[in-house]
């Protein structure tokens, strides 16, 4: 038995754990500098359909979002598997406002290499319409 390789993958994951949540931290202050800290120079971005490749990419999907106010209003879960951590919450924008969306459910997909993130996949998580509609009314 190695109970050492096990500790060792709880502390792997606590702190990608830990660092998925420093970056939406970041990200919730609208502080760019901090958020850039945590990507690689060769991350990727997979948002909307469209994918950013490169640090100044990286920064400009960064800049669009804030210039949104792009929030996430509720965090669901945060899970690791391997290299990878998950994200399921509820996020709200001006956009989204535009759109009489007061929130959506979306799902945020990290994947780490040497403590940097160098690739992440935000998507909407589409529920039930009704549903949608009801929590949009307030209810």
């Amino acid at each position: 038995m190695n109970d050492t390789g096990n500790e060792n993958k709880a502390a792997s994951e606590a702190d990608l754990k830990a660092l998925a949540q420093a970056y939406l931290d970041a990200f919730d202050a609208q502080d760019l500098d901090r958020c850039l800290g945590f990507f690689s120079d060769d991350a990727t971005i997979d948002f909307n359909k469209t994918v950013y490749n490169g640090r100044q990419a990286v920064a400009d999907w960064h800049k669009d979002r804030f210039a949104a106010n792009l929030k996430l209003v509720r965090l669901n879960n945060i899970s690791v598997k391997g290299d990878t951590v998950v994200v399921d919450a509820v996020a709200s924008s001006k956009r989204l406002a535009a759109w009489k969306l007061k929130s959506i459910s979306g799902r945020v997909t990290m994947r780490f290499a040497d403590g940097k993130i160098t690739n992440g996949k935000l998507a909407a998580r589409m529920s039930n319409p009704i549903n949608m509609m009801r929590e949009n009314m307030g209810e």
